[in-house]
């Protein structure tokens, strides 16, 4: 992935500041409370939920240290719709790697 590629991830873990998403090739990257929005966020673990999925913008990427920054608020407003574009949704949204992960982070249980 590159600087500038917009995709679609579930958040995986929600820390109080920033949280990380999986897309479907396995990366990861961080989205930032202050990337979020570009009003005032909160409560940042109240609105962003483990499972939540977030259409977002590639603005950093360190391959060095394996690091994606990840921002919402850098969209556009016709880009950050998620649910208009179902076609494009079913094609970029096959979450066969968070399925693969999930059972190692559920301790084996799913």
């Amino acid at each position: 992935m590159k600087e500038g590629d917009i995709l679609i991830g579930v958040v995986i873990k929600v820390y109080p500041s920033f949280a990380i998403l999986l897309f479907p090739n396995g990366e990861t990257g961080l989205l930032h409370v202050s990337e979020l929005s570009k009003g005032y966020v909160r409560n940042f673990t109240g609105y962003v939920k483990v499972g939540n999925i977030y259409r977002v913008k590639v603005i950093e990427v360190d391959e060095a240290k394996g690091f994606m920054r990840l921002s919402v608020k850098a969209l556009g407003p016709s880009e950050r719709r998620l649910g208009y574009n179902k076609a494009a949704i079913r094609e970029n949204s096959d979450f066969t790697a968070l399925r693969n992960h999930l059972s190692k982070w559920m301790g084996g249980n799913v």
